[in-house]
Formats: C-alpha cells, sequence, structure tokens
C-alpha cells in the first residue's frame, strides 16, 4: 500500500501469538530474548539435556503454527513483490529488522522458508467434524447428510451453483447457520457459540461483505474494530504484504480489480489471527487465472497454520478436501404451497 512504501512491514502473527504488537520486540511465547535466557541461566541449567521448544497458545487452545512460503512468482508479473523485511520467518516471530525499501526495488532473493506441517492435535483429533449435516428452509432441503473432516493448515472448498446451499453450509459449518439433523464439532465444542469464535469470516453472501463504497483506509479501521483488536493494522499491513495485494489507503473498495478485493478481504480475515478463516464465493467474476491466483492467497494462510473453509463455483478447485454439492440427490416432492389464514405463506 502506498502510505506504508517507508515504513517496515512486520512478520504477519499467527494463530498461537499472545502478542498483538507485531512491531515488539518482545519475543514470542516459549522463545525468550537472548538477554533474558542469559541471565536465568544456572551452571545446572547449562549442564542439563536440552527440552523440547514450547509452543504458544491461543485462547482457542491452537497451537502457534510456523510460518509458510511466500507467494506464487507469478503474482509478481501483477503486483508489486515483497521486500525480504517483510517475509515472514523471522527468529523470533518479532518485527524484521529495519530498512528502507528502495523506490523501484530489483530482484529480491530471499532465504527459502520452510514448509509448515499440519499441526497436530491431541490423539489425531481433526480441528473440524461434521457427520450427517442435513438442513432444510420452506423450499425443500438445502443441504443434505454432509460429511466432512478437517484439521488445521488444510483448505476445503464447498463446490456449488447458485442455490445449491453452499453459503447456507459455509456458515453451517462455522456456527451460523442451524442444521436440522448430524453432528458438528470444533476444536472440541458443539455449541454455536464457541464455533463462532474459532472462525473469522471474510465475506459470505450481501450480509457479510465489506463496504463498496469505503475506502481502503476505513475498511481496515473496521477489521480491527470488529476484530475487538485481534486483528492489528501492522499484521493487516503484513498480511497484505504476504499476499501481494498491492492497493493505495486512499482507493475506494468497490473500484478495486475483482482479484485485489478478495485477496484483501482474505489478508484481513487472516489478520485476526482466529483458527480458522471462511471465504464465500472466492472465485466469484474471476477467469481461471484469477482463480488460480486466490487459491494461492488461501493456500498461503492455509500454509501458515488455518484452516480455510471457501465456497467456489469451479468443480476442480486446488483444495486437500472437495465438498461437491452437486452430487446432492434431487429434492423430493414437497406438500403444496398454501396460504394460512394471516394471508401469509408456509
Amino acid at each position: 500500500m502506498s502510505d506504508r512504501s517507508d515504513k517496515t512491514v512486520p512478520t504477519p502473527e499467527t494463530p498461537g501469538s499472545d502478542d498483538d504488537s507485531a512491531n515488539g520486540d518482545t519475543a514470542a511465547p516459549g522463545h525468550p530474548t537472548a538477554a533474558t535466557e542469559a541471565a536465568r541461566t544456572t551452571p545446572e541449567d547449562a549442564t542439563a539435556p536440552p527440552t523440547a521448544p514450547l509452543t504458544g497458545e491461543a485462547a482457542d487452545h491452537t497451537n502457534a503454527p510456523a510460518t509458510g512460503p511466500t507467494p506464487a512468482d507469478g503474482d509478481q508479473t501483477r503486483v508489486r513483490p515483497a521486500h525480504p523485511a517483510t517475509e515472514p520467518g523471522t527468529a523470533h516471530g518479532g518485527a524484521a529488522a529495519a530498512t528502507d525499501r528502495p523506490a523501484h526495488p530489483g530482484p529480491l532473493h530471499p532465504e527459502p522458508l520452510d514448509h509448515t506441517a499440519v499441526l497436530e492435535r491431541p490423539n489425531g483429533t481433526p480441528f473440524l467434524t461434521a457427520h450427517g449435516l442435513t438442513a432444510a428452509g420452506r423450499q425443500g432441503p438445502i443441504f443434505t447428510d454432509i460429511a466432512l473432516t478437517a484439521s488445521l493448515g488444510q483448505t476445503v472448498a464447498l463446490c456449488g451453483d447458485g442455490g445449491e446451499g453452499r453459503t447456507s453450509l459455509l456458515l453451517a459449518l462455522t456456527g451460523r447457520f442451524p442444521f436440522s439433523s448430524g453432528t458438528l464439532e470444533v476444536d472440541g465444542e458443539t455449541r454455536p457459540g464457541h464455533i463462532r469464535r474459532r472462525f473469522t469470516i471474510a465475506q459470505a453472501g450481501p450480509p457479510i461483505r465489506l463496504d463498496p463504497y469505503a475506502t481502503v483506509r476505513t475498511c481496515i479501521k473496521e477489521t480491527v474494530t470488529v476484530s475487538k483488536g485481534a486483528a492489528t493494522r501492522a499484521n493487516i499491513n503484513a498480511w497484505l504484504d504476504r499476499l501481494a495485494v498491492n492497493v493505495d489507503t486512499g482507493d475506494t473498495f468497490g473500484f478495486l480489480p475483482r482479484i485485489d478485493q478478495i485477496r484483501f478481504t482474505i489478508a484481513c480475515a487472516a489478520a485476526a489471527r482466529t483458527p480458522a478463516i471462511a471465504v464465500d464465493d472466492a472465485d466469484d467474476g474471476l477467469d481461471t487465472a484469477g482463480s488460480e491466483r486466490v487459491f494461492d492467497a488461501l493456500r498461503t494462510v492455509a500454509d501458515a497454520g488455518q484452516l480455510v473453509l471457501v465456497t467456489c463455483t469451479r468443480s476442480d478447485p486446488p483444495a486437500d478436501t472437495v465438498v461437491d454439492l452437486r452430487a446432492q440427490p434431487e429434492p423430493t416432492a414437497t406438500a403444496p404451497h398454501r396460504r394460512d389464514r394471516n394471508g401469509g405463506h408456509r
């Protein structure tokens, strides 16, 4: 973003970080600074065998993931590549070293990053498990007998055409849409209110979207407010750089190219640092190349350790798990439409 060109962008914080300040000098949980470690080291400690590294734990009881790879090289042809100082993977999750970004950066060759492994849960328990999820409305079934298992660090695509219930299923899996039968467990929780706190919705239907007439600056402020400070401005900026989203804070959100609109919302959702995010209509209004770039961004978020739920119209998305709603059985005949005595419909 243009007003960030002369500032050092911090490493994006990922779920499990207790430090909301992306620019602070405090080491991440389980990683004390060198000065602190030296001060409290005793002769007995010096001869003791090494212990396993500690991992941070967020309020939602998820382990702190490592950082993922940088955006695909194909993105660099249309957007400004991230500066090495913005690349994730610093020693202790703190801010990168302060450097001035040149006006016309040359080819950058940051050190390769290790691929983030999928976080393991106790006894191999998946983060999300759904069995036999079924929902119906006045016009008949919305989705039927959905079974799904997903872990942190994975992408799950819900595929279908308009009217096949993909948005309703997305909201049901995030605790925001009632289902008539079946079971849903997320991070060991079955109560909708607790499930909702595990997810950040990037966009979902008309009700959950950024204001198209607001500026990018306003959208960032709203994201910080809605997340109650979990998504800091510094972390949003870091995710924008990481996903190679090159926008100006004065731009009107609705006038941005469709590819930038979607990736901007993904960056804002990832910055909230919840264990999982959900993105509706990820490939809406995009060609095949644009869709691939969006899924590259989603993969980057998943590689940082978050579970990504996404809906799309394409039947072959590059996801770890694909639920094709087109394969659902045809709805059965329903009772004839009648009016009740108050003039309403039933």
